[in-house]
């Protein structure tokens, strides 16, 4: 099977995440998370980083990091840098990203939900593209910010990937790091059980 990078989008969810007592909560945006999933998504080619925030706050912090990067000191610092944030893209909701997505594909993508917990709908690494080939759909693989999507946000996936397991079953792993895993899993057709 050919493959597609470019149909797949990773979306950083801020809003409707579960806070540390399990309550559902809007979370701050990080410049490291921009940079690291805009880096991420420019390696593998896939078709564009879409950070969610409700908050206008965080929007104006995102047009102030992207303005240093892209006219300000950092545009001749470091060029690379610059690059890999051209795959940014800012969000006041979810469905905002799915929408335009849907205008611009003409049908709505396939939700991939990513969680730290076994869920149901589990879809193991390697049949996300077969399963894109024979829709013909793009493919949103969204992550969570603090810990993880809210219950509401994984049901709305049609499927969810399997949690990053170590070997000795410590998988809480920080976002970044878990997105680059799961990329890479992506494409290497690696299983949730082959890399336990």
């Amino acid at each position: 099977m050919t493959l597609q990078p470019g149909r797949i989008h990773l979306a950083l969810r801020h809003d409707n995440v579960l806070g540390r007592r399990g309550e559902t909560i809007h979370s701050s945006v990080t410049q490291t998370d921009l940079h690291d999933f805009c880096r991420l998504t420019l390696t593998y080619g896939l078709g564009g980083f879409h950070a969610v925030t409700a908050m206008d706050a965080q929007h104006r912090l995102c047009n102030e990091i992207l303005d240093f990067w892209r006219e300000g000191f950092g545009k001749s610092y470091n060029p690379d840098r610059v690059a890999a944030l051209q795959s940014l893209h800012i969000h006041h909701s979810f469905d905002e990203l799915i929408e335009a997505l849907t205008e611009r594909d003409g049908e709505a993508p396939l939700l991939i939900g990513t969680s730290a917990k076994p869920c149901d709908k589990t879809l193991d690494f390697g049949d996300l593209l077969p399963i894109m080939g024979s829709s013909g759909r793009s493919a949103v693989v969204q992550f969570g910010t603090s810990w993880g999507l809210s219950e509401q946000q994984l049901h709305r996936c049609d499927r969810i990937l399997p949690p990053i397991y170590g070997y000795d079953g410590y998988n809480h792993l920080s976002v970044r790091c878990a997105a680059a895993i799961i990329v890479d899993r992506l494409f290497t057709h690696g299983t949730s059980e082959s890399r336990r």
